[in-house]
């Protein structure tokens, strides 16, 4: 298969692609954990995929366009394409897209997502029938991102929110997720599966201002943003960063 470069390419930081490697590996194995649990994870994406300013469930005002990235199982996506969302996800692991692609879709009234397989930096993305995907050339009112910018070492965890938010239209939401940390450290660590074996990830983990000040300089003067503090079912706290693309600012 041939490879799309989307409008704004970014290119690999030197070792970034041994550790996008190492991580494909750890979610090509995890993918069975990730349709275990995946009604925990919808119970939790309920507590965060809402309107920072009115505190309810974020719905499209009309015909909404939303992007997931790092879509992982298509939890997610399919929870925005049931609250009324036209949504695009990406994900890099062939077994969580494969997931993704095989849920049910007669519950949803309107079209299910569109899952694309490819890492999101390049801009490289396959479609369901294995073709080269058109780039991400559009604009999207909702963009997320849950659970993936810590998968990225600094300083490239900046280069992912800088072209999330590239995505963002005029009067668009970005939401960015991590857990809560008491220092900031990155490294190669082990993430322990549900059959008690472990595999090895890049993770990097962020106080609450540190991950605040990522996407604050990344998104400038262009952007309101406020914060949500949740805890997960397991108590964990998560940090949901919520980046407002100013309406009047051109596109």
């Amino acid at each position: 298969m041939s490879a799309v470069t989307t409008s704004a390419p970014t290119a690999l930081r030197p070792g970034l692609a041994s550790v996008l490697d190492a991580n494909l590996a750890a979610y090509q194995t995890l993918a069975d954990d990730y349709r275990e649990t995946s009604p925990q994870r919808l119970r939790h994406a309920a507590r965060w995929l809402q309107d920072p300013e009115q505190g309810r469930p974020l719905k499209p005002v009309a015909a909404g366009h939303a992007l997931d990235i790092g879509c992982a199982d298509g939890s997610h996506a399919f929870l925005l394409a049931e609250r009324g969302y036209n949504v695009t996800a990406v994900d890099f692991s062939s077994r969580m897209i494969e997931l993704a692609r095989s849920r049910d879709t007669q519950a949803l009234q309107g079209p299910g997502p569109t899952f694309l397989e490819g890492e999101f930096l390049t801009g490289k993305f396959f479609d369901a029938a294995g073709e080269v995907a058109p780039p991400l050339d559009r604009k999207f009112e909702l963009v997320v991102a849950n659970a993936f910018i810590h998968l990225f070492p600094k300083p490239a965890d900046e280069d992912v929110v800088r072209r999330a938010l590239e995505l963002v239209a005029p009067g668009g939401l970005a939401l960015f997720s991590t857990t809560i940390e008491d220092i900031r450290d990155e490294n190669f660590f082990a993430k322990t599966r549900m059959n008690g074996t472990a595999v090895e990830r890049w993770r990097g983990h962020y106080p609450k201002d540190d991950f605040l000040s990522l996407v604050r300089d990344a998104a400038g003067d262009g952007f309101v943003i406020t914060d949500l503090l949740t805890a997960d079912l397991r108590g964990k706290p998560w940090l949901t960063v919520f980046a407002r693309h100013r309406a009047n600012d051109p596109d």
